[in-house]
């Protein structure tokens, strides 16, 4: 298993799969993804979905994202779109690693990277920033589950710091649990903050802070090439 680092917009490459299933891709971080339903099924068990990738290589990377709050913010950044956020346990990745031969890659989505004075695009997308990282998986079956080691906690951890809350992870498991109600509120909330926020220029890892209802960023730009 390996990584590196980068920043990337919302991407439209989307790969095939069924929707909920036993062989989740359930790891060591509870991610979360986005998904929209293919097709007129209203029922997301029964139905293929798409789910929201990047470029990667020669092939596309799952745009996974640590915390839940990242996930609706960059699904209501593409209102027209149809994305939704969901845990990545409840999709399954076998059409994903077997159409790369074996390999599962993600990008890590860590807070969003700032972008001459603003945390949107001029198509109105968030950038989120994070880390490729790729995994030699072979066939994916019911059961299965994926550490990501230490090295991947402790760049996680160093994020956290950089925006001045090493305790960043605390909160993140809180979220995991609010009603959906719970959730569209504190969604709400960090978006208006984030129309209202003034961003540093270029590559400034951001973050919102729930204590204080803020985005919080980096002191320094994030250097693309190592993660901090």
């Amino acid at each position: 298993m390996h990584s590196s680092p980068s920043t990337v917009p919302p991407s439209s490459s989307c790969t095939l799969a069924p929707a909920v299933h036993p062989s989740g891709l359930k790891t060591s971080l509870r991610l979360y993804g986005l998904v929209r339903i293919l097709g007129s099924s209203d029922i997301p068990a029964r139905a293929p979905v798409e789910i929201l990738c990047t470029p990667c290589g020669n092939g596309n990377a799952i745009q996974a994202f640590v915390s839940r709050l990242d996930a609706e913010l960059v699904a209501r950044s593409m209102p027209t779109s149809g994305y939704r956020a969901i845990p990545l346990a409840q999709f399954d990745p076998t059409d994903v690693i077997h159409a790369h031969q074996g390999w599962l890659s993600v990008f890590l989505c860590c807070g969003l990277s700032s972008q001459r004075g603003s945390l949107c695009l001029a198509n109105g997308g968030l950038p989120s920033l994070g880390w490729f990282v790729h995994a030699q998986t072979g066939p994916w079956t019911p059961g299965r589950f994926l550490h990501w080691g230490e090295e991947v906690a402790q760049t996680l951890l160093d994020a956290y710091r950089s925006v001045g809350m090493p305790n960043y992870n605390a909160w993140l498991n809180q979220l995991d649990d609010y009603s959906c109600h719970a959730m569209d509120d504190c969604t709400e909330l960090a978006w208006q903050a984030l129309k209202a926020c003034s961003a540093p220029q270029e590559n400034h890892r951001a973050m919102y802070n729930p204590m204080d209802e803020c985005w919080r960023f980096s002191d320094a730009p994030i250097d693309l090439y190592y993660p901090l």
